[in-house]
């Protein structure tokens, strides 16, 4: 069964034509963006983070490690007497514990995060590729169809339909041409009854008529000669 369209406006199709193209442009920045911005993060989560976390766990270590050693020599100093206080360093050491554990949690952290950013990201990538595929090659197809659909619709309308014959003055000939017929005038009127006349009375006019072979026959029987 042959496919039929209903094509109302040509135009509407160059807009749309239009659309599809300023789409496909903007389609693809979103997707190089985003695709910029994905690889931009797990950098950041995998390399800039861990190594930066991990030096602040061995930064901090070295100020527990030296945390303790102020206090141990506070309380050497110190000895029996309660007039010197270790109290500062004592609460130096529990400030750099502190700040240990957090940058070893904060390792912890990063290192759980990598693998659901990268889970993530295999999740877009796959939701996203079959666009960019289209975008790359499935568009340009379509945009070849739409052309070649403008310039047969546009050829289309240029066709001018013949033009129809002349049927105002009135019926003519078979040849397409004809010759008016002047009118009789009165004389020709005349002439032409009167040789209608004379024709009838000659067919009545017994003298007028030629004898059929069987009215021969007929008269030489009876001796008789037709006229």
């Amino acid at each position: 069964m042959a496919q039929t369209a209903n094509v109302r406006s040509i135009d509407a199709i160059k807009d749309f034509k239009t659309v599809l193209i300023n789409f496909a442009e903007e389609a693809r920045v979103a997707l190089s963006s985003a695709e910029m911005e994905l690889n931009h993060a797990r950098n950041w989560l995998e390399r800039d983070q861990l190594a930066y976390w991990r030096s602040q766990v061995k930064r901090c270590q070295e100020q527990v490690a030296q945390a303790k050693a102020d206090l141990f020599r506070r309380k050497i100093s110190q000895g029996n007497s309660d007039a010197i206080s270790d109290s500062d360093q004592k609460e130096a050491l529990r400030e750099a514990q502190k700040r240990l554990r957090h940058a070893e949690e904060m390792v912890e952290r990063v290192k759980r995060w990598v693998p659901i950013l990268q889970h993530a990201t295999l999740e877009y990538l796959a939701q996203s590729q079959p666009l960019g595929d289209h975008l790359s090659g499935g568009l340009s197809q379509s945009l070849a169809v739409l052309e070649r659909m403008i310039t047969a619709l546009e050829g289309y309308v240029a066709l001018t339909a013949p033009e129809a014959p002349d049927i105002s003055s009135g019926g003519g000939s078979s040849s397409g041409s004809s010759t008016p017929m002047a009118p009789s005038t009165g004389a020709q009127a005349s002439a032409v009854s009167e040789a209608g006349e004379t024709a009838t009375a000659a067919s009545e006019d017994p003298s007028t008529k030629e004898a059929t072979p069987s009215e021969e026959l007929a008269g030489a029987e009876a001796g008789v000669e037709p006229d």
